[in-house]
């Protein structure tokens, strides 16, 4: 594939278009990888989201495996050439399409409980005492629902053609609670735009009626599940002042 245009890069994979065919190439990614994700942006495409559709999945060798979806000729929802008012109404837009991803029901998806205390319990970065408040705080908010989240919901997993919002990499779609979705959208918001961290927390509050509380009380809790993720020290540092700040109001 060295002959195609790579627009795309992440900690494992590696996205290169093909024509109208973009092929998402997986390094050395966890076992079935490629086929998750594959059935999960299925099922988003299925439910009638603005997803690109899945066209199939190839094994190269044992350590190399492909996504085959249709392209997106778009660019990510937040760029640098745009001037306030603009980031402003893309924020806006990102919380009016995430609140409609929550609409969806997924029955049959991974839980997000799971996939949150899996998270923490890999956190090599806080103790089991942490752990321990941190799973009794889950375990007070209602993690029964079966909302459709993203997981990774942030402005460059949102593609713009110049007419059509797109959603793409669903990996980390789960069941779940839509307020710790928002969650983990507001903490990146922090960690990389923290300007816009407020003006996305108050569209959010507006479009889906959660209250501001409701959504930062997942705090730590996602910041948690979060820290072992691929960042630099200054983006993880943002997480840990969060967890420190929870430790010393309890």
């Amino acid at each position: 594939m060295t002959d195609l245009e790579i627009i795309g890069e992440g900690a494992t994979t590696k996205v290169y278009r093909d024509g109208n065919k973009a092929i998402k190439l997986y390094v050395n990614a966890p076992p079935n990888e490629v086929e998750n994700e594959a059935k999960l942006q299925s099922y988003a495409v299925e439910l009638g989201l603005p997803v690109p559709a899945v066209l199939g999945i190839r094994k190269l060798d044992e350590s190399l495996a492909a996504l085959d979806m249709e392209y997106i000729p778009g660019k990510p929802l937040l760029h640098e050439k745009m001037n306030k008012d603009e980031r402003r109404i893309a924020i806006q837009t990102l919380a009016k399409l995430q609140c409609v991803v929550h609409t969806k029901k997924a029955c049959g998806l991974p839980k997000q409980h799971d996939k949150i205390t899996w998270k923490i319990e890999c956190n090599s970065y806080i103790g089991s005492s942490v752990k321990d408040r941190l799973f009794s705080l889950l375990e007070s908010f209602d993690t029964s629902l079966d909302n459709l989240c993203h997981g990774d919901f942030h402005p460059l997993n949102i593609l713009f053609d110049g007419q059509k919002h797109w959603i793409i990499d669903w990996v980390d779609a789960t069941a779940g609670n839509p307020l710790a979705d928002a969650c983990r959208t507001y903490i990146i918001f922090k960690q990389y735009m923290l300007r816009a961290s407020g003006i996305y927390l108050q569209y959010f509050c507006e479009e889906s009626g959660a209250s501001k509380s409701e959504v930062l009380a997942w705090l730590p809790i996602i910041a948690a599940a979060r820290m072992a993720e691929n960042m630099d020290d200054r983006a993880r540092g943002v997480l840990i002042e969060i967890l420190d700040q929870w430790e010393k109001e309890k």
